[in-house]
Formats: C-alpha cells, structure tokens, sequence
C-alpha cells in the first residue's frame, strides 16, 4: 500500500481513490492520509454494502499486533474527512452501533482511455469481433435485473454509552472508593439495560454513541452529584442534571442518574429494571458502603486485601441478606484463597465459592459477572468444560463483558491451547482497554508456552507494572529469563517472589495451578527449577 506496486484506482462520491499514493482528490483537492488508513478504507471497498465488524477489521489490518479501538477509529475519522463526510449523515461510510462500519457509497473504476488509431480498418475488424462477442455473450449470459440490496435492520444494535471517571469534588482521598463505587454502579446499571452497551472510559477508547461526565461532593449528611451527557462524535452537550440528596438516599440517587439518562436518550425502559434490586444491589446504604470498600479492598488481589474484602463483604451480607453481588463479591474472595493456598483448607474454600456464587444467582438469576465466578470456580476445580458453559452465559447476558472473554482465553492455555487464547485475550482488550494487570498477565503467559518469549515479557513487564505484587507475573518473567540465558535476572526474579512468600514452593503452587497440559507444566517446572525457585 502507498507504493507504486499498485495501479488501481476508484471513483467514491465523486472523488478518486490512488492507493498507490495513499491519495483522495476532487477536483484540484488532493488529500493524502496515512498507509493504514487507505488499508481500512480498501478493505471496506471489498466488502461494500455489508457490515463489518470492527474485530474483523483490526484482524485483517493489524493482525497479531495488539492496538486500541483509537487506531481503528481514528482511520475511520481521517478517511470521512478526506472525502467530507458526515458521521450523522454518511454518504460513504456509516457506523452501525454495536456492529461496525459499512461502506454505502458506490464504488466503480475509471475507465482507461482509449489509445487513437490511425488505421480505419482496424476499428471495422475491433468493431466486427465485438458484436461477434457481444452476442454470444447475450445468447449464454441472458441479462438479469441486478438484485436490490436488502438493508435489515440489526435487532442487537446498541446504543454505546463511555462512563468518564466520576471527579471527587471533597478533596478528601478516603472518599475515592465512593466515587469509584458510584461510577461503576452506573456503568453496570446502565449495562444491564438492553440495546444499551456501557463501559468506563479509557484513553484508548473513542468510539462512543454518547459519553457521560459525573462529579461527586459528598459531605458528612449529604451527597451531591452532577452528570453531564454529551454526544459521542463532537463532544456537544446534550444535557445537565444535578441530584442533591440526603447520603440515606444515596441509592435512589444512583436510580435517579439512570433515569434521566434513559429519559434524554428517549430509551423505552421498564422503571422496574432501573430498581437496585432488579441489578443485584440493595436497598441498604450501609450494606452498599461496605460493598463499595469491599471492591476496593480486593483490586490489588494481595493477601491483606482479600482478607479485609472478605470481613467487609460478609458485614454488608449482614446487614442485608439478599444483596446478591456481594454474595459474588464473597464468591471471588474464597476462590482467591483457594488458588493463592491462603486458606486453612482449600477444598472447603472452593466449595463455599461455588455456594455463594449460587447463592448469588437464585436471588437475582441475571447477573453476568456471577457467572463469570462460576466460571472462575469451575476452572480452579479443573472443570474447564463447566467453566466455558458459564462464561458463555455471562457473554449471553452481556456481550461486552471483556472478563468473560479474557477468562476463556486464559482456559485455552490451561488445556494447552495457547494460540487460541491470543484472539480472545486480544478482544477483551479491545472491549476493555483500561483492564488491569490480569490481562496481559494472561497473554504474557500464551506468549511464553507459543516459545515466544520477546512478546511474552512485554506483556508481563506491563503486567507487573500495573500490579507488582502478583506471584504469577514474576514466575513467568523468571520463566522467560531462563530462555533468554540471563540467569542473573531470573534469580533476581524469584528473590523478589520469595520476599512476598517466604514459605512460596512451585510444588505447592502446581497444586491448586488448573493446568491440564502435562508438556506445559514440564516446561514452567524446568525453567522455574532452572531459576532457583525450590
């Protein structure tokens, strides 16, 4: 592409197409974008008329390497600028919410010209064989109507909301968790609304139909809140709400968000979906609080942070025993024990994870991330197959549900498939660009048994920079440097895993590890072995 390989050229909305040049001219105007911005733009151009998906789209354009929506999108701005589109009234590409793009204009080839002849009588001969050939092409190739395209209308489609992260306007930084709590309470109720797809904001992240702004000021007796809806495309404001309400309110505050949001976007949604009972929470301030620290308390996945989320998710259960994601919360707190080997017994940990995930989803049976703690339970019990039921029902209730994805590709890696976690890690983090460490941790770990170690440590490197205390990191870095013959670095690797576990072992670790794959463990175990690790 942009070389002089190519000599095709198209005629879109009046303007014509030079992939060679990477040029879009009209008239005297000539325009030139960047090389991968022609790819996207060609690519459309041999899918005319029909719908592609932005993950089709990324495959075939950036392959293997890892990229944002932005990419994706700022192409698709650079080439509706070039040719003067409009993204609210297209006449060359149009967006599909929730789906991807399509191109609408048409698209022809310019005729060559037509070299002069000097000699009469070869126009008569060229003249006399076309007719030749012109009907015998009528007599086996009858001319038909061509069929008019059929435009459905796509019942999946979606209106996209980004939620920007909510401003604590108090000053006061032990009041973080609640505005971090607010702003992802918004995000799940707003997703659990259907052809409504939510999600928190990331830089990476542009394509949006709509995005909204909240600031938080919460004072001893009081709460206030100010969101702001603006359009997705050009940033223009499209309504201001401000909720002043007692703290005691602080839920139907979170209701009251959802409400004005679905009234301005003119969404028909039942009131009773918007209930804090119908989305899993409860009518409890305090219970909700302690949620609220819970989650907070259990981001870090370290050991003290999961025991003070277990003590704050079962004081919320206590005071409402029908709060089912707290019943969630505490599901992913055992199972955590379980893998890490922190708990006095770990099968009786896994067995009460699977209950109170049960427990979870017989008080409110459609809640996503539930049975994305099925699936991770099933997988710690190497029921791997259970596990990917699970997670197929959480993607069922919600298909943008990144985790469930991420999840999926990390089993494909226990059961010894690591080339097929690659793609689904991949979309997960399309889905979630602002994903913690977990994310590349996982696709670190594919890299390293695909035998590609340069790749594995760039993800593992990020891995542990969002979260240095993960074991799980550093044992595939350590891994790693053994292939790459630093046996310094690895060393170093593992002191730092022995100076957060002093008692750590690779046997103990392997125990509750789900990997099935026997040629993989004899792997992890040598290289580990090679590094130092007892």
């Amino acid at each position: 592409m942009c070389s002089a390989a190519s000599s095709d050229r198209y005629l879109v909305h009046g303007h014509t197409v030079t992939p060679a040049t990477c040029e879009i001219a009209s008239g005297d105007t000539v325009t030139r974008i960047e090389p991968k911005s022609m790819e996207v733009l060609v690519y459309l151009f041999a899918h005319q008329g029909s719908v592609v998906s932005r993950e089709q789209i990324h495959d075939a354009i950036w392959g293997d390497v890892v990229v944002g929506d932005d990419s994706l999108t700022n192409a698709i701005i650079k080439i509706r600028k070039a040719f003067g589109d409009n993204a609210r009234n297209p006449n060359v590409i149009e967006t599909i919410p929730k789906r991807g793009y399509r191109l609408i204009a048409e698209v022809t080839t310019p005729k060559p010209p037509v070299a002069k002849q000097s000699f009469g009588w070869v126009w008569v001969s060229v003249v006399l064989v076309l007719l030749l050939l012109g009907s015998v092409a009528i007599t086996l190739f009858p001319r038909t109507e061509a069929a008019a395209p059929q435009i459905k209308l796509q019942s999946d489609a979606q209106t996209r909301i980004v939620v920007s992260p909510f401003v604590n306007l108090s000053g006061d930084a032990s009041q973080d968790y609640l505005v971090l709590g607010m702003e992802q309470t918004v995000v799940t109720g707003l997703a659990a609304i259907p052809h409504v797809s939510a999600m928190q904001s990331h830089p990476r992240i542009n394509q949006a139909d709509y995005r909204l702004e909240g600031s938080v000021w919460p004072t001893e007796n009081r709460i206030l809140i100010h969101t702001r809806l603006l359009d997705g495309e050009d940033g223009t404001v499209l309504a201001i709400h401000r909720h002043d309400r007692a703290y005691s309110d602080l839920l139907t505050v979170m209701t009251e968000i959802e409400t004005t949001i679905t009234s301005d976007l003119s969404l028909e949604i039942e009131q009773a979906n918007l209930s804090a009972q119908a989305r899993g929470y409860t009518d409890s301030v305090e219970a909700f609080d302690l949620f609220l620290q819970a989650q907070a308390a259990l981001l870090p996945r370290d050991r003290s942070g999961t025991s003070l989320a277990r003590t704050l998710y079962e004081r919320a259960i206590a005071r409402d025993p029908r709060f089912a994601r707290a019943y969630g919360g505490l599901a992913l707190v055992h199972a955590a024990e379980y893998r890490n080997d922190w708990a006095e017994d770990n099968n009786l940990a896994l067995n009460r994870a699977l209950s109170m995930a049960g427990t979870a989803l017989s008080i409110q049976p459609n809640l996503p991330e539930q049975y994305w703690v099925i699936g991770y339970v099933h997988t710690q019990r190497r029921q791997l197959e259970d596990a990917e039921t699970a997670l197929h029902k959480a993607l069922a209730l919600d298909p943008s549900h990144a985790d469930a994805l991420a999840l999926l590709g990390g089993i494909r890696t226990y059961a010894g498939q690591p080339g097929k976690s690659i793609p689904l890690l991949r979309k997960a983090m399309r889905r979630n660009p602002g994903a913690g460490y977990l994310y590349f941790m996982l696709l670190g770990r594919a890299y390293y048994y695909l035998g590609d170690c340069g790749q594995a440590q760039i993800n593992l490197h990020e891995a542990a920079r969002r979260n240095p205390s993960n074991l799980e990191t550093r044992l595939y870095m350590a891994a790693c440097q053994v292939q790459f013959g630093e046996p310094d670095e690895a060393a170093w690797e593992v002191e730092e895993i022995l100076g957060q576990e002093p008692e750590f072992s690779l046997t103990g670790f392997l125990r509750t590890y789900p990997m099935e794959d026997d040629g993989q463990i004899t792997m992890l175990t040598r290289d580990l072995k090679l590094a130092g690790l007892p």
